[in-house]
């Protein structure tokens, strides 16, 4: 999933004011806490194309798995790159925290109750609604389970199917809820990788892609869920590296020192890793994570490249319904699943466009609506 949105909401006004977009309020959001450097107007609008666009791909592959457009030998192809897209959410993620909290987050209590307020009312609200499709579909007895439930609002949830080491699977089996574990984990320990960076970053870059290496290497011979999320840990400050650079200013290779080589190492670890485990199946363990690292090594290679640079300042990215879509992609990612995929409503055409409206009704309640309402958190 942030499978997230980057620190700005879209204001409401009434009918003869004119809001400030939301590029201006995300810009002033980052620039605000970052005041020496400054994010383009025309890349808040690519980080925002990329986020919309993420949350609509999950969708899709969700719903091309469930009705069984996957498997269509013309265009099933085009369905198949879920994981990848939840890969993005994790680097706009570390990006877009870097960017916003890298001095902010020094004070880790601001921090954190911000934090805190970002995830867990549409994490709630999400379970909430899950709750009430199982209520619906008439499998609330069969299906709930306090360990899920529990294990999901403090983070430790996983797919148990994809892969080894799970503590509990996703709540009432929202599935897109795995990656909230992760996020979790990244936003706890950032703040303390953030200060040993701020005092010497080479070191600290280096100190990262060891133990992320090192924790792979331990989870194929020891599955274990956290050992699992602290090398992921890997791609998200990957994101946070590449914000750096994009804030001083200095887009190449060397500003990102050696967080690309690491994703390199990783990746190659995954794959060494393939044989050992012994199980070969493009879907899961072991070869997921090669997909996941390999894809993310990538994506860093060109969004810390000429080429990506030349993306971001040569295409007119829209704006408008996109900015929306991504203010809400949030939601968007973690209530899908149950409206979309598990309600029995959604089986036929007008159920499913019903179901779709709700979506976005439900999205914009938790992300611009309660965001609006709830107390504010503190800015430092």
């Amino acid at each position: 999933m942030d499978f997230y949105r980057l620190f700005h909401r879209r204001k409401l006004v009434a009918q003869e004011s004119v809001a400030r977009s939301g590029v201006e309020y995300l810009s002033n959001k980052i620039n605000n806490a970052h005041p020496a450097s400054r994010l383009s107007p025309r890349l808040v609008r690519a980080l925002d194309f990329l986020r919309a666009m993420s949350a609509l791909y999950v969708i899709v592959h969700h719903l091309s798995i469930h009705r069984g457009w996957i498997h269509d030998p013309r265009f099933g192809i085009f369905f198949k790159f879920g994981q990848e897209a939840v890969i993005v959410f994790f680097l706009l993620s570390g990006f877009v925290i870097f960017a916003s909290e890298n001095v902010r987050a020094l004070r880790p209590k601001g921090y954190y109750i911000r934090r805190l307020r970002r995830l867990y009312p549409v994490l709630i609200l999400s379970m909430f609604v899950s709750t009430i499709v199982l209520l619906d579909n008439g499998t609330f007895g069969k299906l709930f389970n306090w360990s899920e439930l529990f294990g999901t609002l403090v983070g430790l949830q996983d797919i148990d199917f994809l892969k080894p080491g799970v503590i509990v699977v996703p709540y009432a089996g929202n599935t897109p809820l795995w990656s909230l574990s992760y996020e979790m984990f990244f936003y706890i320990i950032f703040p303390f990788v953030l200060k040993a960076w701020r005092r010497n970053p080479g070191i600290t870059t280096h100190v990262v892609g060891f133990v992320c290496c090192a924790c792979y290497i331990l989870y194929v011979v020891a599955p274990n869920h956290w050992y699992l999320v602290l090398a992921y840990f890997l791609i998200w400050w990957s994101g946070a590296m590449a914000a750096n650079a994009y804030l001083n200013g200095n887009v190449n290779f060397k500003q990102i020192g050696a967080t690309l080589p690491w994703l390199a190492v990783l990746t190659m670890i995954s794959i060494i890793a393939v044989p050992l485990v012994g199980q070969v199946n493009l879907y899961d363990y072991p070869i997921l994570p090669v997909r996941h690292f390999a894809f993310a090594t990538i994506a860093l290679g060109v969004m810390c490249s000429s080429i990506g640079h030349s993306l971001i300042h040569r295409i007119g990215f829209p704006s408008g319904i996109v900015t929306y879509l991504a203010t809400i992609s949030y939601g968007l990612y973690i209530m899908h699943y149950p409206l979309l995929v598990q309600s029995h409503r959604a089986d036929g055409f007008v159920g499913a466009l019903g179901m779709a409206v709700l979506l976005l009704l439900l999205a914009s309640l938790g992300d611009i609506v309660l965001s609006r309402i709830l107390p504010k958190a503190p800015t430092y």
